[in-house]
């Protein structure tokens, strides 16, 4: 009786054993099943929501415990995993609003890869901003780390996007823009005219003889020739775009110390 009963407890040991180390086993399984691009994604997704709520601890461990090359707009530094813990841990204000955007993962080897995107950011006030984001972790260990990060903002305040042509080629070209509230383009000048359309918004411009011109307004509608080696300077007070058609190609001048504007 007596080795019935322990067979039977054992019996039963077995099998609370294995209930128990199933989940463990699973997650293990799942793991390992995981790809590379899966990984990074999921590292991503984790990193936003921990950008969004104000994770300090979490965002400084996500960094390469060597260090990482912070890079963006023209600069570039290594960062001590110590001095980036510190940013973020006494001197890191979260985002009011934080999503990536297109993020693209390459995986270089298994042991590191490249992802380059977009985030659109918006601080405690202010509007929000869009930068392009690039950069390269190794894995280790505790998993994917960041060794370089690559923040970059647009801060001229306007994009163009080609319609139709090319800049560079002989004949029509046809371009948009988008200025932001609160872009300008300081004096300047181009080797043809360009006809200008404001499809949106509103464009301030001085033309001529700058120091005697006067603003000229331009409202979503209106369209005008800005003629051929035209000191001008441009401004938006609010979101504007618009098409401009030139015959190309064109040079464009800009007043500056060793091209001084003259009239």
């Amino acid at each position: 009786m007596k080795k019935i009963l322990v067979l039977l407890f054992l019996s039963c040991l077995s099998v609370f054993t294995h209930a128990q180390s199933t989940p463990n086993q699973d997650q293990k399984m799942h793991n390992s099943a995981l790809t590379p691009e899966r990984e990074l994604k999921d590292f991503y997704d984790a990193y936003g929501e921990d950008l969004r709520l104000g994770r300090r601890e979490a965002i400084a461990d996500r960094y390469d415990s060597r260090g990482y090359y912070r890079a963006g707009n023209g600069a570039k530094f290594l960062l001590t995993f110590e001095d980036s813990k510190k940013h973020y841990m006494t001197r890191w204000t979260p985002p009011k609003a934080f999503e990536w955007k297109n993020l693209t993962f390459e995986v270089l080897s298994p042991e590191s890869a490249a992802v380059v995107g977009l985030f659109t950011y918006q601080g405690p006030s202010g509007p929000t901003d869009t930068f392009s984001y690039t950069a390269v972790l190794n894995k280790q260990p505790g998993g994917w780390r960041i060794r370089i990060e690559d923040e970059s903002f647009n801060n001229v305040g306007y994009t163009t996007t080609p319609i139709a042509g090319d800049r560079n080629t002989p004949g029509p070209f046809k371009y948009s823009l988008t200025a932001q509230p609160g872009a300008a383009i300081s004096a300047h000048k181009h080797t043809a005219d360009m006809k200008i359309t404001v499809k949106s918004g509103r464009k301030f411009i001085l033309l001529g003889d700058l120091d005697n011109a006067k603003v000229q307004r331009f409202e979503a509608g209106s369209t005008f020739v800005i003629p051929a080696n035209t000191w001008h300077v441009e401004w938006w007070e609010t979101e504007t775009v618009e098409e401009i058609e030139m015959i190309a190609p064109t040079t464009t001048v800009r007043a500056i110390p060793s091209s001084p504007r003259t009239r």
